[in-house]
């Protein structure tokens, strides 16, 4: 039977093949996982590796490309679609395994390796590489008609090059490439580490990665045909399916820009948590399962047949999966945006169903479907009646009924009509107070006329002891000893003006990868400073959250300081151990005195404070 005549079939049965492919996307699928791994041409996407990286392989001076990165970071699919591509163009292929091939194209012999840190097919790693770099040995630059692409980890390439005589001039390469931040390889040698890639990109001139697999999975032109037969006319479940729900609302013309926007700033909290690398596995994976969940039609057929709720496979509420193992549905867990409170519009979900005039009227127009529709006015039909009724379901309803419009609130409200009404915007349900500040500056890639410097400066010093505003943001103030019993304190002090907050980039490697920094750093820039080993405190929005409010007075709870001040804590004894400037001494507090050396080393106190 041809693809279109099992299409038809499908169809006829109110089954959608794809729904199984993209099942098998989901890294905790229960039917199988064979789509998380390698090229998939109907579900792969053109990032800045093929747009940029590509051309350079097919550069006549390339001799050695290296990927490195995580295991899922995209290694294997790309060397796989770069030779789908040779073999487009009428590359002779004269071997090919299941861990790479070579090929010859346009008088260049390519040789590709999908993974160069294990044994393969009973030869040893060490064997393989040797074989595989030996076009690359000796103490000058290769020469040859030969380009050669290779996935290999970082630890693994540093063993085998840098300490065999044979790689003398490779060696020195790959020494300077692992060592100096600012070195450039020779340009017949390309290093890409896709540990550096962010999936969520702040580049205006190109889409991220996000954006691209969001769209290729919507298919909204249809060109592939994916969700052909979920439409009406092909399945006669269409109109209380979930997927539908998923896919239109993400397809529709007004509201899925902006539920797309808003999914996109859930992704960049957790880039910005710097707590775990998204890989393209990862997000294609999550992506799946916000959209599809995992399960086959016949299975959301017999659901929906057999009256049960789905409600929790619903977009909104499955970006919040609380009981799936997957890597990054974990950390989206941590950002559940029904969590944050705020009373007015907690009291507000509690008295209004979803299909009240007031209630529609905070949500932006979209699709004429609403099959969440019967799952959260049942919900809502059936909540506690009054503060004594203590029934267990109708007490987890009102909780799935309050959880699941707060979601929906965050990614479907209209924002005029949320703050007309006196409740949060969609921004505020975030768990960070500060996250466009942050985002500003990452995206600035700078800290204008050192405001944010100064005003770190001061939240450290607060986190000391020392609450002297002026004093506190002109000077980085350090406890001398942390006894809580001296009548006098005692701080070092450090000019603020010895300290910069810096927003790395990655050099010439983002020519090939898209790039969003996913940290602030506080460094020192002082007498002394070493630029090539920086003093240096990393800020990820959790720190920054907490000494932004640190200097409007908050004072960290004992889980906080154990959870995001250990860094800090690090920070401020390698900073102690430099000579200060000055000293500040208070037995109260507010009245200070600062002691410093003349320039003929007399020391002199003056009150500078109270």
């Amino acid at each position: 039977m041809s693809t279109r005549n099992l299409m038809e079939a499908d169809m006829a049965g109110n089954q959608n093949p794809y729904v199984t492919k993209f099942l098998t996307i989901y890294s905790q699928s229960e039917l199988s996982t064979a789509g998380t791994r390698g090229y998939d041409p109907q579900t792969y996407v053109d990032t800045k590796l093929d747009l940029k990286l590509t051309p350079r392989i097919y550069s006549t001076e390339t001799r050695l490309v290296v990927l490195t990165g995580n295991a899922g970071d995209g290694k294997t699919a790309y060397i796989q679609r770069l030779e789908s591509l040779a073999k487009d163009q009428g590359a002779a292929f004269s071997a090919h395994t299941d861990n790479g091939c070579t090929y010859t194209l346009n008088g260049i012999e390519y040789q590709t390796l999908y993974d160069g840190s294990q044994d393969f097919e009973g030869a040893k790693n060490d064997q393989i590489l040797k074989e595989f770099f030996s076009d690359l040995e000796g103490t000058a630059e290769p020469q040859g008609a030969f380009t050669k692409i290779i996935a290999i980890n970082e630890g693994k390439l540093r063993d085998f090059i840098l300490y065999k005589k044979e790689y003398t001039w490779l060696g020195k390469q790959v020494h300077h490439y692992f060592n100096w931040d600012s070195f450039t390889p020779h340009n017949s040698l390309v290093f890409v580490n896709l540990n550096l890639r962010s999936v969520v990109s702040d580049n205006e001139n190109e889409p991220s990665i996000f954006d691209l697999i969001l769209d290729r999975f919507l298919d909204k032109d249809g060109s592939v045909g994916f969700w052909n037969a979920c439409s009406p006319e092909n399945c006669h479940y269409a109109g209380h399916c979930y997927i539908r729900y998923n896919l239109e609302t993400l397809r529709h013309t007004d509201l899925g820009p902006i539920v797309r926007h808003r999914l996109k700033q859930l992704f960049y909290s957790v880039l910005f948590k710097k707590i775990r690398h998204i890989t393209v596995r990862d997000i294609r994976s999550f992506l799946s399962y916000i959209l599809i969940n995992k399960y086959s039609c016949s299975q959301i057929q017999s659901a929906l047949d057999s009256g049960l709720s789905v409600m929790d496979r619903f977009y909104y509420n499955a970006v919040f999966p609380d009981d799936e193992k997957d890597r990054l549905a974990q950390t989206m867990c941590d950002l559940d945006v029904s969590l944050t409170s705020n009373p007015k519009l907690d009291n507000f979900i509690h008295f209004h169903g979803p299909d009240d005039e007031l209630c529609i009227r905070l949500l932006v127009p979209g699709q004429e479907e609403k099959q969440d529709q019967p799952y959260l006015k049942q919900l809502f039909a059936n909540l506690p009646q009054g503060t004594d009724d203590n029934d267990p379901i109708r007490r987890d309803n009102a909780h799935r009924y309050h959880r699941s419009l707060r979601r929906k609130l965050f990614f479907e409200s209209a924002e005029e009509q949320m703050k007309a009404a006196g409740f949060p915007i969609w921004k505020d349900f975030l768990p960070y107070k500060k996250y466009d500040r942050f985002y500003q500056v990452v995206h600035a890639r700078e800290d204008q006329h050192f405001e944010l410097r100064n005003n770190l400066t001061l939240a450290i010093s607060k986190s000391e002891r020392i609450y002297n505003e002026i004093i506190g943001s002109e000077n980085l103030c350090l406890r001398s000893t942390s006894t809580t019993k001296a009548n006098t304190k005692g701080f070092y002090s450090f000019a603020a003006s010895d300290f910069k907050v810096i927003v790395k980039d990655i050099g010439f490697q983002e020519e090939f990868l898209e790039y969003t920094p996913n940290a602030l750093y506080y460094r020192y820039v002082g007498a002394g400073a070493n630029p090539k080993n920086p003093l240096e405190l990393e800020i990820p929005i959790d720190l920054f959250e907490v000494l932004c409010r640190i200097r409007e007075g908050y004072i960290p709870a004992a889980s906080e300081v154990r959870t995001f001040f250990l860094n800090l804590e690090m920070f401020k004894r390698r900073i102690a151990s430099k000579r200060p400037d000055k000293i500040f001494l208070t037995d109260d507090d507010s009245t200070l005195f600062e002691i410093r050396k003349d320039p003929v080393n007399n020391l002199i106190m003056t009150k500078v404070g109270g």
